[in-house]
């Protein structure tokens, strides 16, 4: 359940975003608070992912407050480095050929 917070989670979100005005929202209208930003998803739709993964995190897994949007959010960026770093390995790894084994 989402709880009414101060401040607008739905906002500092948005306006954090980088390039949040190519997502097709209306701030005014759509971040008035997490549920109705929730609701602008159901309908036609944001087409950013990321974005989406965002809200839906902090509404679910962090319960719509502060101090959930930062624990998911913390998690959410460490796992992004985790995969991060391994592209990196991967990139600066010599190739593998086939059939040999490591």
């Amino acid at each position: 359940m989402i709880e009414t917070q101060r401040p607008n989670l739905a906002r500092i979100v948005y306006d954090a975003y980088p390039h949040s005005d190519l997502l097709g929202l209306d701030p005014e209208a759509d971040c008035r608070d997490l549920r109705t930003l929730m609701d602008r998803f159901r309908g036609d739709g944001v087409g950013d992912g990321l974005f989406r993964f965002l809200i839906v995190e902090i509404v679910e897994g962090g319960e719509g407050t502060l101090k959930g949007a930062l624990r998911v959010v913390r998690r959410t960026r460490d796992d992004v480095e985790a995969v991060l770093q391994a592209i990196v390995r991967a990139q600066n790894s010599p190739p593998r050929r086939k059939g040999r084994r490591p």
